[in-house]
């Protein structure tokens, strides 16, 4: 299932950089998180939080990153724990200390990652009324105008939050963070050349020898170049990152996928394959190898190396197993060993059933048993797991419209197309950029006979870069 490329959102403002902290504190565990972060390493950032919360167990915000990630993850059970914990320490704070906008930011933050925007908006408003006292009395605060522009960007209020960062370059014109932060704003305004030339500017504000966040401003101009699909200028980007920073295995990855989405294999495939010199036991890179070398047909190898990234994933990491087993599957079904590709997809079942042991509820889990009931053609089972997924998708789950699609593929293998066709339907109306909705709303059309609609569908797939019989696969 492919949605298509997208750079991985940097996020610059919400992890921001921190003082250099001596070790063992919760400064240098929340910088050593940040660091994993930036180079795609999910876990270990995760681990770093998990060492940050320890020295201080009441620090909501690490708790909050801890859950942004374990988010990333599709680990929503223990990030909606994560996002709760926070909400009580900050009410608690709230109680003693009413006037405090970061934690009044904070909760706001936390609410709107468990789909309660209503709530969120109010505590936005709240930390707003807060901040903007705080601009009368004191104009010059370069801190309380950059709160400012935050808030007023998550209550949508685009325009005001950008004149906020304004104020911010005016008082202090060298301020990066400020810059960096712009360009963001400027990017998700659709206003892409003063986006690039905000983060032009903070690469000139940037020393030479700071080779880290030179590479993160340039991926974040990847990241803009994407969202206009100026691709080739994206490329450029991403090279210039590794440029800077060779060992940048974010920045070779997102170049592996773009080149895979341009079709260019061999290219992506050598992109793969410096991720693993620089990660060498990095079971996502093996796997994303193994799918360019199934692209390019040459099936023994890439068998090979989704053997190896099988043998990399950790035996409590269920999920990451699962999606490995999956993606052998299909390439042994390529090579015409349907009996031990059946054979892997039942080890796919295996892995699921092993991690939701662990976390009963677990949406991305449970999206990944559907899709290998699926595979084995046990329609029932896959649409009883998708229906479960589908009770305990967070709101504004990456995963529910997922589950959706799933479903209605599996009622669409029983010939129920009019049921397909509504959960197509439900998975657009909670995302309308998954192409495979749009494949399978065309297919149940087709099949009742509605020639005309299909066809709209179809070519809405196919913008979006619907590719049949795509190996690649989620990892």
């Amino acid at each position: 299932m492919k949605v298509g490329f997208a750079v991985t959102m940097l996020a610059i403002a919400m992890l921001c950089a921190f003082a250099v902290a001596q070790e063992n504190t919760t400064a240098y565990w929340m910088t050593k998180a940040r660091d994993f972060s930036i180079n795609g390493s999910t876990e270990e950032a995760i681990s770093a939080y998990d060492n940050a919360s320890k020295i201080d167990p009441r620090n909501e915000t690490v708790l909050i990153r801890k859950a942004l990630e374990l988010q990333v993850l599709g680990k929503e059970n223990e990030s909606t724990k994560a996002y709760e914990k926070a909400i009580a320490l900050l009410d608690e704070d709230l109680k003693k200390n009413p006037q405090d906008a970061k934690a009044w930011m904070n909760k706001g933050l936390a609410l709107s990652s468990l789909g309660r925007q209503k709530e969120s908006n109010q505590a936005n408003e709240n930390a707003l009324v807060i901040l903007t006292r705080s601009t009368e009395k004191d104009p010059k605060n370069v801190s309380v105008w950059r709160n400012k522009a935050e808030v007023l960007m998550r209550l949508g209020k685009w325009e005001e939050g950008l004149q906020s960062l304004d104020k911010v370059t005016e008082i202090d014109p060298k301020n990066l963070d400020a810059w960096e932060r712009k360009g963001e704003f400027l990017t998700l305004m659709g206003r892409t050349n003063e986006s690039l030339q905000a983060f032009d500017r903070s690469l000139e504000l940037i020393p030479a020898n700071n080779t880290k966040e030179r590479s993160l401003v340039w991926m974040a101009k990847a990241q803009t170049l994407s969202y206009v699909d100026r691709k080739e200028e994206t490329l450029k980007a991403l090279d210039k990152a590794l440029e800077i920073d060779p060992r940048y295995l974010v920045a070779w990855t997102t170049k592996g996928y773009l080149l895979e989405d341009l079709g260019r294999h061999n290219e992506s495939l050598a992109a793969f394959e410096e991720a693993i010199k620089i990660d060498p036991m990095n079971a996502k890179s093996w796997s994303a190898k193994a799918s360019q070398l199934v692209q390019l047909k040459r099936y023994n190898e890439s068998l090979q190396a989704y053997d190896k990234a099988i043998e990399l994933v950790p035996e409590n990491e269920g999920k990451d197993l699962a999606l490995a087993w999956l993606a052998k599957g299909d390439a042994l079904n390529r090579t015409g060993k349907q009996k031990e590709g059946m054979a892997a997809f039942q080890m796919a079942v295996n892995a699921s059933d092993k991690a939701l042991q662990i976390y009963s509820n677990d949406t991305s889990v449970l999206e990944l048993k559907g899709r290998a009931l699926f595979k084995l053609a046990e329609y029932d089972e896959a649409i009883k797991t998708y229906d479960r997924a589908i009770e305990t998708a967070a709101p504004g789950s990456f995963y529910a419209p997922m589950v959706w699609i799933g479903k209605g593929n599996a009622l669409q293998a029983q010939g129920k197309n009019e049921d397909a066709f509504e959960a197509y339907n439900k998975a657009i109306d909670l995302n309308p950029i998954f192409a495979d909705a749009w494949q399978g709303r065309g297919e149940a059309e087709k099949a009742s006979g509605k020639v005309t609609e299909a066809s709209e569908s179809f070519y809405l797939a196919r913008k979006l870069g619907y590719k049949e019989d795509d190996p690649s696969i989620f990892f």
